[in-house]
């Protein structure tokens, strides 16, 4: 494929691709398709979504919310499962990522069940578990795990666990979140919800993400994390480590009403998931829609791009994230008031 006349860090150039590849950036005499000066960025990857359109990840239709994922900017993402019995999560992660069609998935991001009831937001607190590192194993295509690390046996767990650790939904004081980073965590899920807030006496897990140098999940709908909030965090772990999220579910891309989400109902109302007992219950925008807030919010176009590419790229371990020779050919075409203009995967 060769992508002619698209705007890359303000240079207008093309783009050859050839096995999913990116071959080369710099004018060509090769044919192509013309994209007329319209600017290009590697293509979105949501870390953390549990569903879309009125899909659930518990439920399947993987290949559904992928294609609806796509048509978004997201070129990948990982289906998040939520606090449900074992064999429900193991149900739901058994599908053959190669055989997705859509966005690319890696893998899962797995969310609980080693959680705190405590913190537990809209995880049903019937299915929480502690730590088991053997009934783990027993998940296919598990990429990232969500825990707790005052649970017991917590620490153990993350040393042995192969997947990416992030810590969420938890009570953790900044003491016991060093020792998890320590023994191998790597991140903060959707950081300052479901987790204690920072106290200049207490600053708890944010403070020992941001000492341990720790990635931080973002939720970035404008209703999760106030903009100030926001601009404050990418201050504190600048802009390699902050990672943009959707955390949506299955109401993003329809209309107001009753959702079920982790076999709880959830009512939706101006943006707003909310549960029964009055907890937000994800979002109801994608990832796009996040990394446009942000840069309203204030935060670089370039910094914001990069949290919902470059770092969970590296955070992840894919060769993704960035338009460089040999990196994958993923991308989305933006016009000059950030609209999304396509989504383009080269095989």
């Amino acid at each position: 494929m060769v992508l002619k006349n698209v705007r890359h860090g303000g240079t207008l150039t093309d783009i050859v691709t050839e096995n999913g590849k990116i071959k080369s950036i710099g004018k060509t005499d090769l044919p192509g398709r013309d994209f007329g000066g319209l600017r290009i960025y590697p293509g979105l990857i949501d870390i953390h979504t549990h569903g879309c359109i009125g899909f659930d990840t518990m439920e399947g239709h993987i290949t559904d919310m992928s294609e609806e994922q796509l048509r978004h900017g997201i070129t990948t993402w990982y289906p998040t499962t939520m606090t449900m019995p074992y064999q429900d999560i193991i149900k739901a992660a058994s599908f053959d990522p190669a055989s997705i069609g859509g966005a690319h998935v890696p893998g899962i991001h797995a969310e609980g069940p080693y959680i705190n009831e405590k913190y537990k937001g809209a995880q049903n607190a019937e299915y929480i578990e502690l730590p088991d590192i053997e009934k783990f194993r027993m998940i296919p295509n598990v990429s990232m795990v969500t825990i707790a690390p005052e649970l017991e046996g917590s620490e153990e767990f993350i040393r042995n666990c192969s997947a990416v650790v992030s810590i969420g939904h938890t009570d953790a004081d900044y003491d016991t979140a060093m020792r998890a980073f320590k023994a191998g965590a790597k991140c903060l899920t959707h950081t300052f919800n479901a987790m204690p807030p920072i106290h200049h006496r207490a600053p708890g897990v944010i403070g020992a993400a941001a000492d341990s140098g720790a990635y931080a999940q973002l939720i970035c709908d404008g209703i999760h994390v106030h903009p100030s909030a926001v601009r404050m965090l990418f201050s504190i772990f600048g802009s390699d480590r902050v990672i943009l999220i959707s955390d949506s579910m299955r109401a993003t891309g329809l209309s107001d009403g009753d959702y079920m989400f982790g076999g709880q109902k959830i009512t939706v109302k101006g943006r707003y998931a909310m549960t029964q007992d009055g907890h937000l219950a994800g979002s109801c925008s994608n990832l796009f829609e996040c990394l446009r807030h942000a840069i309203e919010f204030g935060i670089p176009e370039d910094v914001a791009v990069r949290a919902a590419t470059l770092n969970p790229a590296r955070l992840m371990g894919l060769n993704k994230g960035e338009i460089a020779v040999g990196k994958d050919a993923d991308f989305i075409i933006v016009d000059d008031n950030f609209e999304l203009k396509e989504a383009v995967i080269a095989n």
